[in-house]
């Protein structure tokens, strides 16, 4: 081997050594010192930008359970509200019996009535949360929302729950006493319940601020509804649907507009646009403003709510609403009779908030909806009216202890769906936060799989480079020294 002390190829071999253990003893320090085995796009490319799109998810996972966490605190100061006003109803209830069985002073009766509807006044009250009330049933200065949306996934796709009008008035115990009046129908005259096209038998009331629209507020607006007995609800083919999409489009602005009933209950308005929420709300918007909010009740008839732009405060809500809702009076046969169809009536009166029962003899006893039974008579606007039926039909006022408890028991009733909805919601919250936390978990397990070092590992690689770095500087120091050797040759 020759000698050259410009060419020192031992050095060089020894320093590419040498430079080669310290990048990786680098590498290993940085693994050891940050636990990572890719800490940077350098140390791979494609493992780094995989593990960074999942800490992107992660990331987005923790919104999401936050916002989740909020709804969950709205529903569960909600559901002990409503858990509240069910116990003061069921009290309600009770005192109402007991005065009809024991002859109560009416006086008396009145005051504990009166300090009742107070009572679930003050829970609905008491059930906002960080400016949400899903019992309010309108907006104010301490209530901004009756709804909430939060984030269920990291793709964007909302959870909502809207709000229910839990208050006394909302509850139709609208000035609860003793003095208040019930309607009675008498359809032992009727033969037969058309419900077909056009001429399908309707059931129309309206509420007590309905007398005095023009003065209607949010919290007390006037509402007309409309029980439509159709025979085959959102059937097109037999025109079936057109009183129902007329029934609508009489509520609108512009009350010559088209609405067609299609499959389902789907609406169909030239212009108008729809968005469903994960509650089955689905609200039509209209080109001039006015809304349409539909859903289906608790026997699944379409019910319809029409608010006009011109009806709305400053808040955005509604003094003046028209409801439509679509009974389903076909039944499972094509030979249901009327009173059968009756009966599927009476369901529907229940789950829109009235008391309703039908004695033995066909009469119809309807209480409680803040109904304006006083003008049910009136010769030239009846508040109750019962159309396109086959036969006739008499409509008269009542009163009495039944009257109030059949008010009560429509209230019960719809404090039931209200709480239940709530009850349904929570538990569909909580399985959103149990589903995003495991899917956080196994996202985070991933990235942990691709990134993490193996410590152990990477303890002995460190020792192993340590001991190859000193014998690489041994190796480049004896190498170095072979140049000074050369000057031994020389010497005399």
């Amino acid at each position: 081997m020759s000698m050259s002390i410009n060419t020192n190829t031992a050095a060089m071999s020894a320093l590419q050594v040498l430079n080669q253990t310290t990048d990786q003893l680098s590498k290993t320090q940085n693994a050891v010192s940050t636990g990572k085995s890719v800490s940077s796009a350098s140390d791979s490319p494609a493992i780094y930008a995989i593990s960074q799109t999942m800490n992107s998810q992660i990331s987005a996972l923790s919104g999401v359970s936050t916002g989740l966490q909020f709804a969950g605190q709205v529903l569960s100061t909600a559901s002990s509200q409503a858990s509240s006003i069910s116990t003061v109803l069921s009290s309600m209830s009770e005192t109402v019996t007991n005065a009809a069985n024991n002859g109560e002073d009416q006086d008396t009766l009145n005051s504990q009535l009166s300090s009742y509807l107070s009572q679930i006044d003050v829970a609905t009250s008491n059930s906002t949360f960080q400016g949400v009330n899903l019992l309010s049933g309108s907006t104010s200065n301490s209530v901004k929302y009756t709804q909430i949306s939060a984030a269920q996934d990291i793709n964007g796709n909302l959870f909502t729950m809207n709000g229910a009008d839990a208050t006394s008035t909302g509850l139709g115990l609208q000035g609860l006493s003793t003095d208040m009046k019930g309607v009675t129908i008498s359809t032992s005259g009727i033969t037969a319940l058309t419900g077909t096209g056009d001429k399908a038998t309707t059931l129309t009331l309206k509420n007590l601020s309905s007398a005095d629209s023009a003065n209607a507020t949010a919290s007390n607006p006037a509402i007309t509804t409309s029980f439509v007995l159709d025979s085959k609800p959102g059937d097109a083919t037999n025109g079936a649907a057109t009183s129902v999409g007329s029934a609508i489009a009489a509520g609108l602005t512009d009350n010559a507009t088209s609405v067609t009933v299609g499959a389902g209950g789907a609406l169909t308005i030239e212009g108008a646009t729809s968005k469903k929420t994960s509650d089955g709300t689905t609200t039509y918007s209209l080109t001039n403003g006015d809304t349409i909010t539909a859903k289906a009740d608790a026997s699944g008839n379409m019910t319809y709510n029409i608010a006009k732009v011109g009806d709305l405060d400053a808040n955005g809500n509604a003094k003046t609403l028209t409801q439509v809702v679509d009974v389903d009076a076909s039944g499972a046969s094509s030979t249901t009779t009327k009173n059968d169809q009756l009966s599927t009536l009476v369901t529907a009166l229940g789950n829109a908030g009235y008391g309703a029962q039908m004695a033995n003899d066909g009469t119809l006893t309807i209480a409680g909806g803040n109904l304006d039974a006083a003008d049910a008579t009136d010769a030239t606007t009846p508040s109750v009216s019962l159309t396109n039926a086959t036969g006739t039909s008499t409509v008269a006022t009542t009163s009495g202890t039944d009257v109030v408890q059949l008010a009560v028991t429509g209230a019960i009733n719809k404090m039931s769906r209200i709480s239940s909805s709530i009850g349904v919601a929570s538990n569909t919250v909580t399985q959103l936060q149990t589903s995003n936390s495991t899917l956080s978990d196994a996202l985070t397990t991933g990235v942990g799989a691709l990134t993490d070092a193996d410590l152990a590992a990477e303890s002995a690689k460190l020792t192993s480079l340590q001991t190859k770095q000193q014998l690489a500087i041994q190796s480049l120091s004896i190498a170095n020294s072979q140049s000074s050797n050369i000057m031994s040759l020389f010497r005399g």
